[in-house]
């Protein structure tokens, strides 16, 4: 049985495929497009469903159920009428984290900016559920009021994201008002969230009691976030209004720090109450707020949930992923087999490429390169001798976090690579974080993390003693957004960490995702050979094969590994 979920709202178009009760494909379609955040008006001219349709070598009339989430795209899946089903869109996410997770019964949480407009209610900005099965139970929600008031309410108009009591379009306006926006037109802005929470760390709490005077904790595990109509966004838009400069950097930060403490404090006292209410110790997580790895840490450190279970993909794309198991579960009527056994393990669900394919672009590239025996000892070796390498292997991530198959990498014992790379490579703003790859059975003496992070959304404490040894990843904090790294999951990922642990004794790398600024991260063999190309990077293996920036670089690099 062939199930196929399409994501998405006004952004982050994506589409998987399950078959059989497993995922067999699934990417974003920004990937494909080569256009962050990309989303398109009518859904034959997408390309990710058919990406994966080709991916399962499966035609659109071998696809049993279709499900999408009835948000602003809803009139995107007309092509498709006679098939789809649409569910709202918290439901997507509650599906998207349950249904892959490991746990038989779960307590859920969604959190984002805003979901389905739901008549007499408002929009959902906030939702708890238990999943069961097959079966998904809402418990709460958090509704915003939404409609727009530019002259086009009478059509009932909804403005994405743009709620009352909403953690994440609260979060949001805070990313705009300090200039994290990548997009902006009259109507609509994409931002920078994940600025914001690198940024919080360098502030102080300046702005929280103005912030907290706008947040009611109510008893029943909800809340009340007064942005408008006099509200918090009044406060936000104008807090830095007349700064410049250092000053603006400080109290920039400082309105970080106060978004971020304002945004953990609420879901603090959502998940105790949910907890206390269910009596799980199991909890996953979506919505895009579910991509705050320093507040997904918190819940786990400061709650009575035991184990967190975060869809990698927890944004609008990820929605996807639960609309295909919706249908398989829930439309289809198939069980769930041993969840702990069938769980998603990694979130590498894009096509492989051929050896053919591979040395086709890199002969059309013209850049040199070397097969190699051994790519994650040569890679390992490069990497202990300070080489910042990029690393191509296996089908791409879904979701915004490189993992090992589109990954740049670094030595985390030279804290002068998160400059470097930023610098160099990335051309992002200096205080931005990097995050370490662990071996999964070392994490507890490097961090303060109990638990598998897999997907590199829980950010936890770096132990004290071990701050020096591996500078390059702690950031300002003392904190690190880490990925455990097991042999089951991340195959020659995992190899060249455990080579690198031989040799210099810590085994933990520094990664980070194979693009530039505001760029997607790299999908195929050529655009990762082009950005390659173009960049500070000093090595590239790509699918066992070693590539360098000239003759002589490729011949050295050989040579010092000890390679012929």
């Amino acid at each position: 049985m062939l199930t196929l979920g399409l994501g998405g709202s006004n952004h982050d178009f994506a589409a998987c495929l399950v078959a059989d009760g497993t995922i067999a494909a699934g990417i974003e379609e920004e990937r494909i497009r080569r256009v962050k955040y990309s989303v398109g008006v009518n859904s034959l001219f997408n390309q990710s469903w058919r990406y994966c349709l080709d991916m399962a070598e499966a035609k659109l009339a071998d696809v049993d159920v279709i499900v999408a989430d009835d948000t602003l795209l809803a009139p995107a899946w007309f092509p498709f009428r006679k098939k789809i089903h649409l569910i709202r869109h918290h439901m997507a996410h509650a599906s998207s984290a349950f249904f892959p997770s490991p746990f038989e019964r779960a307590a859920i949480l969604v959190v984002d900016g805003a979901g389905s407009l739901i008549d007499g209610e408002g929009v959902e900005t906030l939702t708890t559920a238990v999943g069961e099965n097959t079966t998904i139970t809402e418990l709460s929600k958090v509704y915003g009021t939404n409609w727009s008031t530019d002259g086009l309410s009478a059509l009932r108009v909804y403005q994405a994201g743009d709620s009352d009591h909403s953690l994440g379009y609260m979060y949001k306006a805070v990313s705009k008002a300090i200039g994290f926006v990548l997009y902006e037109d009259r109507h609509w802005y994409l931002s920078e969230d994940g600025k914001t929470m690198g940024l919080a760390p360098y502030g102080t709490p300046r702005y929280c009691a103005d912030f907290r005077e706008y947040l009611e904790l109510l008893p029943d595990g909800r809340y009340r976030l007064h942005l408008k109509n006099g509200g918090l966004l009044d406060f936000i838009e104008h807090a830095l209004d007349g700064y410049e400069g250092e000053e603006r950097f400080a109290r920039g930060a400082d309105l970080a720090y106060a978004a971020q403490d304002t945004l953990e404090e609420a879901l603090l006292h959502v998940a105790r109450k949910l907890h206390a209410d269910t009596g799980l110790t199991d909890l996953c997580l979506a919505g895009g707020v579910a991509l705050n790895c320093v507040a997904n840490g918190r819940l786990l450190r400061e709650t009575p949930f035991e184990n967190v279970f975060v869809q990698p993909a927890a944004g609008d794309g990820g929605c996807a992923v639960g609309n295909a198991f919706y249908g398989y579960h829930v439309i289809a009527g198939q069980p769930r087999k041993e969840p702990a056994r069938t769980a998603q393990r990694h979130a590498y669900l894009g096509r492989g490429y051929s050896d053919q394919e591979v040395r086709t672009a890199l002969d059309a590239s013209g850049l040199p390169y070397r097969k190699v025996d051994n790519p994650a000892e040569l890679g390992a070796t490069l990497l202990s001798r300070g080489a910042l390498l990029s690393w191509f292997t296996g089908g791409s991530e879904f979701g915004p976090r490189a993992l090992g198959h589109r990954s740049i990498l670094a030595d985390p014992r030279r804290a002068e690579m998160k400059d470097i790379i930023n610098a160099r490579v990335k051309h992002r703003e200096a205080f931005r974080p990097f995050a370490p790859a662990v071996l999964r059975e070392h994490a507890p003496e490097y961090f303060e993390l109990d638990i598998e992070s897999p997907y590199m959304l829980i950010v936890a404490p770096v132990r004290a003693e071990k701050q020096s040894e591996v500078p390059a990843i702690v950031h300002v904090d003392g904190t690190a957004r880490v990925q455990t790294v097991t042999r089951e999951d991340n195959g020659s990922y995992r190899e060249l960490i455990e080579h690198f642990h031989r040799l210099t004794g810590v085994p933990v790398i520094l990664n980070t995702s194979f693009n530039d600024r505001g760029m997607p991260i790299v999908e195929t063999p050529e655009q990762a050979l082009d950005f390659y190309g173009g960049s500070r990077l000093d090595h590239l293996i790509i699918e066992g094969y070693l590539v360098a920036h000239s003759a002589e670089e490729l011949e050295s690099a050989l040579a010092d590994a000890g390679t012929d």
